[in-house]
């Protein structure tokens, strides 16, 4: 059997940064399927310039993680969501 494409993880999928790009804020919308998550944000050097856990209040609920982009440089950085489960990855651009 040959695989013919990549399914895409449904975890990563339900995980929305926006605005994006961002000037000032940034809200991470976890959806409603995770368990606690660690969030980080590096720049494109790797440095980790933000790290936050969500814990998982309503597991019937979405989370919402709000970020103070202000005293990030305008450029693109890596927001990665780590769970006991997945990890996702996702490009955020912030512009000033």
């Amino acid at each position: 059997t040959v695989a013919t494409g990549i399914t895409e993880n449904s975890f990563a999928s339900s995980i929305n940064l926006f605005p994006n790009p961002a000037t000032d804020k940034l809200t991470i919308a976890l959806g409603s399927n995770y368990k606690n998550a660690k969030i980080t944000i590096a720049d494109i050097t790797g440095k980790v310039i933000y790290t936050t856990i969500a814990t998982d209040p309503d597991s019937y609920r979405e989370q919402m993680i709000e970020v103070n982009t202000d005293d990030f440089k305008a450029g693109t950085y890596v927001v990665q969501i780590l769970t006991s489960d997945f990890i996702a990855t996702k490009k955020l651009v912030v512009e000033k």
